[in-house]
């Protein structure tokens, strides 16, 4: 499925988990080659949202300039641009507070796009967070960010005729809010006049969500699942579900719902082409996100 200005669309904007590949300090073969050939880059997860001139990125990485300019690029306004600058987008999603999900909205601010007002959404206690820390709430004050709470339960409306749903998931928490309760963590359920995905590059386990995932899976089209690690995650202190894991819950519905992994850590051999595990996901008819993917909905 791939976008065209008379509807909306979803683009990859990343898909490796925070540190991207290369990942910083690492000389793994993967990292390696990714140096040594652009096309091997990965840039953290990501994705954005458009339908004509509206857009959105959910997630602001430390690719955020990279990636913005992606997205951006897919709008027919930016064809005979012939101004010197673009404005960014008017809404950032924010999934939750691990820094490589939020750092990058530090651009908005007037050392770099002076942005005028855009709006960060994020999860209730994330967006709490933020708010009471800098330079997040000295951005907010001047009118460069304006942050706010996404409401469970309550969808967002889009261009195009999307609606975005925010789901609460399990997921390991590094940050507290201002009452000490730890940030929260949302997956996105996109609904469009043609298709449906769901975005969901970050939960600890399967079995803690309180959703059937084979059966939030089964309700969409598309969806962009945590493909963090292959197997077992590198440290018990970064749980994820391993890919070869979620593969068995959902290979029944391979056919029925395009899956496709993404916020791939850079030790996932599933990342090399042509290797076993590249091999045996695509025989199961899987996929790995790959930047500049388009999805219809």
């Amino acid at each position: 499925m791939s976008g065209a200005d008379g509807g909306a669309e979803v683009v990859v904007l990343g898909s490796a988990q925070d540190g991207g590949v290369p990942h910083a300090g690492c000389l793994c073969p993967r990292c390696e080659a990714a140096r040594a050939d652009h096309r091997l880059r990965r840039l953290p997860a990501s994705i954005g949202l458009r339908a004509g001139a509206e857009w959105l990125i959910v997630d602001a990485t430390d690719a955020f300039e990279e990636q913005m300019h992606m997205l951006w690029s897919r709008r027919p306004a930016s064809r005979g641009h012939a101004g010197e600058r673009y404005r960014p987008p008017e809404t950032v999603i924010l999934t939750h507070a691990h820094t490589g999900h939020y750092v990058g909205i530090w651009q908005l601010d007037r050392s770099v796009l002076a942005a005028p007002g855009t709006r960060v959404l994020a999860p209730p206690r994330t967006a709490a967070f933020l708010a009471a820390n800098e330079p997040w709430a000295g951005m907010a004050a001047e009118g460069f960010i304006r942050i706010e709470a996404l409401e469970w339960g309550r969808s967002l409306p889009f261009a195009g005729g999307v609606e975005i749903e925010p789901l609460e998931v399990p997921h390991r928490t590094e940050t507290a809010a201002p009452d000490s309760s730890p940030t929260d963590t949302t997956a996105l359920l996109l609904r469009g006049p043609r298709y449906s995905l769901l975005y969901l590059p970050d939960i600890d386990f399967w079995e803690q969500w309180e959703r059937d995932v084979a059966e939030v899976v089964a309700s969409v089209d598309v969806a962009l699942l945590d493909g963090t690690f292959w197997q077992s995650p590198t440290s018990r202190d970064v749980p994820h579900p391993p890919i070869v894991q979620t593969m068995g819950r959902l290979e029944h519905l391979v056919g029925q719902t395009r899956i496709v992994f993404t916020h791939l850590n850079h030790t996932n051999p599933a990342l090399t082409a042509g290797s076993p595990e590249a091999t045996e996901l695509a025989r199961r008819g899987f996929e790995i996100a790959r930047e500049g993917m388009r999805f219809d909905i």
